[in-house]
């Protein structure tokens, strides 16, 4: 199990995080809701240990921790954050090979590998032909499916995802988020999805968490969504999502 634990976060005055505290069950999607600047993406950020909070932990089991100590874990940064100097090939590679870019000047078998690796996961992603193409020859929503690429591609026990399918027009959003569904199914990660994109994060997680105010205000599945909400999150689900309404998407289980 994965534990945030009184995890509080300021910038200056402002306080972003108060206190969070939630956990995700192994091998779970779990989507992350709330309005925008409500501190969803600075929570990922010290889930996944690139930023620190001020107070508060965020705890593991050993089965998902890096020999370090650290959160074993894949991050999907909303902002993309790929490195502008290397091509796509290399961003996505570098989980794979601990940074040990450019791929090209690793041995031949190992290049090989690696390379393979990296070329199904683009492919699954719409991006096959674009491995050679640097970031900045890229559009908005390719830079976001290259990122998702690279938290992916190792197969890591958890995934951190920051709206995966902000940018994309509807279909790729669909094509994306089965494709999320497609790799929980493969290998179980334990998964946090943030997203925006509610008729389709809804359907496919098993439970919700809701953060506004700087803290959780709202911990369960969408049967307990539907009856227990608050009139406040009822409203900012429903003008995105009607409760109930069908979707293109299967459960995950």
């Amino acid at each position: 199990m994965l534990q945030v634990k009184g995890v509080s976060r300021s910038f200056g005055p402002k306080q972003i995080l108060k206190d969070v505290t939630f956990s995700l069950e192994p091998g779970t999607i779990t989507g992350l809701i709330g309005p925008s600047g409500g501190g969803k993406s600075v929570l990922l950020k010290i889930m996944g240990g690139v930023m620190r909070a001020d107070s508060g932990e965020v705890c593991f089991d050993e089965c998902v921790a890096n020999e370090d100590g650290s959160l074993a874990c894949g991050l999907m940064f909303q902002e993309g954050a790929l490195f502008d100097s290397i091509s796509v090939l290399d961003n996505v590679a570098f989980p794979l090979v601990s940074g040990k870019v450019p791929v090209s000047l690793l041995g031949l078998k190992r290049r090989r590998a690696v390379t393979e690796r990296v070329a199904a996961i683009l492919a699954r992603v719409g991006l096959a032909r674009a491995w050679h193409k640097m970031p900045g020859q890229l559009s908005g929503g390719m830079r976001r499916r290259t990122s998702l690429a690279r938290a992916l591609v190792s197969h890591p026990p958890v995934v951190l995802l920051d709206d995966p399918t902000a940018g994309l027009d509807p279909v790729a959003s669909s094509v994306i988020m089965n494709l999320i569904v497609e790799l929980h199914h493969e290998y179980r990660p334990t998964m946090l999805v943030v997203s925006h994109d509610l008729r389709r994060l809804l359907p496919v997680v098993d439970s919700i968490y809701a953060l506004y105010d700087g803290s959780i205000q709202f911990g369960g599945n969408l049967a307990k969504l539907r009856a227990e909400a608050s009139p406040f999150l009822r409203s900012f689900v429903t003008c995105r999502f009607e409760l109930g309404q069908g979707s293109s998407h299967p459960a995950p289980h």
